[in-house]
């Protein structure tokens, strides 16, 4: 009796296992069946998506994905500099502009490889195709006599960018401009100096004028300063202008002058102006260690007697020597972060070699520039 009634126990025990195993079973194959068709769900929408040809997907791939909008430089307390050429612009996608390998190509509707040299404009931006089909990228090239510069994308370059550290300006048809001269891009002004590098964070003189371009290369025009009251300055005021030295050559070194670029001129046009103000006692003493025509005379007075004064406290007056020893003018005053002065055979005409003669210029320089040697005050 007890026999029979363990083994009713074991076989209630056993159906009712195989009734959940058989249960267990029938929920796994419905999750697998839901899993199976969310991934089928899945391929037909990315098929929808490409379509038939594929196209899509493809200029997915070959084409950069679109830049962020990058602010233009304004004023430097208020902006960022200028993006560098690599980072921006970037094509959005489009499937005219394809990339295979290394290079870009451009793609007619049809969807042929354009072969023919030239340029082409897709969403706004400008590309140069040469011959055989390969868009230029990453580099500088001049076509009929213009220059123009191309990112890693194709993209010709437009308005203010910089290129390899250095910040330049292109046209909207992107032909850099290389000549000097001021240029407006995004309610700025901005000057480009001769061969097309901008002036950034720096003083520079335009037709005796002074102006200063901070670090995102905005420049705007410098008050010129009253020279403190400094007679010598307003002698040195009344000469700008003139593009000869010799008036002061001559009533230094009483010898004739000859007006060419390597007439040392800018030593004797500060003593002249000294001397015209009626205060040329003041550093007569400097001739003691040669003549005042020869820079480093200036040099070693101020050595030997104290005078070189900190670059912030020049005012009206001072003598500011240049490099080692290779030039000296007179300070007009200080504006700013910057120093002004005037100072003779000097500008762009007094480069040696040019074969012109210098003239008497009104220049612009920070007061941490590298130029300057230091700043003399005579007794």
């Amino acid at each position: 009796m007890k026999s029979a009634t363990t083994g009713r126990v074991k076989r209630t025990l056993i159906a009712l296992l195989l009734m959940f195993v058989i249960s267990f079973a029938s929920v796994f194959a419905e999750t697998e069946s839901q899993t199976e068709s969310a991934g089928d769900t899945a391929r037909t929408d990315v098929t929808a998506e490409t379509g038939d040809t594929g196209q899509a997907a493809e200029t997915q791939q070959n084409v950069p994905a679109a830049a962020e909008q990058t602010p233009a430089p304004v004023a430097a307390e208020q902006a960022p500099a200028p993006v560098i050429a690599e980072q921006a612009p970037v094509p959005a996608p489009n499937t005219r502009i394809i990339r295979k390998g290394r290079y870009y190509y451009y793609r007619y509707t049809n969807g042929k490889i354009r072969k023919k040299a030239g340029f082409v404009t897709v969403d706004g931006y400008r590309y140069y195709i040469r011959k055989g089909g390969k868009i230029t990228t990453g580099k500088a090239f001049k076509i009929k006599k213009k220059y123009y510069r191309a990112n890693k994308y194709g993209v010709i370059m437009t308005g203010v960018y910089s290129w390899k550290g250095k910040l330049y300006y292109s046209s909207a048809a992107g032909v850099q401009k290389t000549k000097a001269g001021f240029v407006n891009w995004n309610g700025n002004s901005y000057y480009v100096k001769k061969g097309g590098k901008l002036a950034v964070n720096e003083g520079f003189s335009v037709n005796n004028i002074p102006y200063g371009a901070d670090w995102t290369g905005c420049a705007t025009m410098l008050e010129i300063p009253d020279g403190d009251g400094s007679p010598v300055v307003q002698v040195a005021k009344a000469q700008v202008g003139i593009m000869t030295g010799k008036t002061y050559w001559v009533w230094y070194f009483k010898t004739k002058f000859k007006n060419t670029d390597r007439t040392p001129w800018c030593g004797a046009f500060v003593a002249w102006c000294y001397n015209a103000a009626g205060q040329y006692d003041r550093i007569t003493v400097a001739t003691k260690f040669g003549n005042l025509g020869y820079v480093p005379s200036y040099s070693r007075y101020a050595d030997s007697y104290g005078k070189w004064i900190n670059r912030a406290d020049a005012k009206g007056g001072d003598i500011i020597i240049f490099g080692r020893n290779t030039h000296v003018g007179l300070v007009e005053g200080i504006t700013g972060e910057y120093i002004i002065t005037i100072e003779g055979n000097a500008g762009p005409t007094a480069v040696i070699g040019s074969g012109k003669p210098g003239a008497v210029v009104r220049n612009v320089y920070r007061i941490d520039s590298k130029k300057i040697k230091g700043i003399i005050r005579p007794d």
